[in-house]
């Protein structure tokens, strides 16, 4: 679990199987971006339409994501090495900054991440050379030596791409967000919710680690559950189209 441990289960064609599944087909996808769409399309109260049942409140949604906060409280309490001082400078200034953001763009939408051919060119450049530049800069005794592991990653992303291209496209349009959906009052709720497990978290960092050390092999299935599920659907997608050609 230790980032300088190496691998929790070893590699298997240079991959550490594990880590991948978590990073990969969970983390990356779900908290950094289809979360923070949610709760965005919550500040500002309009949302794409296909995103509308899913932030339909109900109990059952609300007992899960209380119980989810109370999990990935173990995380960020771990991050900062169970300190409750820094985990609160962390998790509090993390709030502010957002709620800053959200002061600044009250008229914002979706739609203002819409950058374009030229924009999205620009931010293509800008992270290959911010990627290639940290790879050789941060930590270069982890870059990995061995061929199979560029192997398999290329391949990974050169699948996911072609996916993509051979999925449906849709149109969607942006609309109000019904009364009946989470609201702001509910974000704030969910944020005192996690600033309390975090700081619970620290005064328990052995209870705390056994929480995250069988939370974190549950986003293992998790994510290849999911994954699974898309690649399926993606495929089924394209085996229609091509009967219907």
């Amino acid at each position: 679990m230790e980032s300088s441990a190496g691998p929790g289960f070893g590699t298997f064609f240079g991959i550490a199987i594990p880590e991948f599944l978590v990073l990969v087909f969970f983390w990356h996808p779900v908290m950094s971006f289809i979360l923070p769409i949610l709760v965005f399309e919550i500040l500002t109260r309009k949302v794409l339409t296909g995103h509308e049942p899913i932030l339909i409140k109900t109990t059952r949604k609300t007992v899960l994501i209380t119980l989810f906060l109370i999990l990935i409280s173990t995380f960020i309490a771990k991050g900062n090495g169970f300190d409750p001082v820094s985990a609160n400078c962390s998790l509090i200034g993390t709030l502010l900054i957002i709620s800053g953001l959200c002061y600044l763009t009250k008229e914002a939408d979706l739609t203002s991440l819409d950058l374009g051919n030229t924009g999205f060119i620009l931010l293509t450049i800008y992270l290959f050379l911010l990627y290639v530049a940290t790879f050789f800069y941060l930590l270069p005794e982890r870059i990995p030596t061995a061929i199979a592991s560029y192997t398999s990653i290329i391949s990974f992303y050169v699948i996911s791409i072609l996916l993509l291209i051979k999925s449906n496209k849709t149109t969607t349009e942006i609309n109000t967000l019904k009364e009946d959906s989470y609201s702001i009052t509910d974000l704030i709720k969910f944020m005192v919710i996690t600033v309390i497990t975090v700081n619970i978290a620290c005064l328990i960092p052995d209870i705390s680690t056994g929480i995250l050390a069988i939370t974190y092999l549950s986003l293992t299935f998790m994510g290849t559950i999911i994954s699974t599920i898309i690649v399926y659907d993606v495929l089924k997608q394209i085996s229609t189209k091509n009967m219907g050609n």
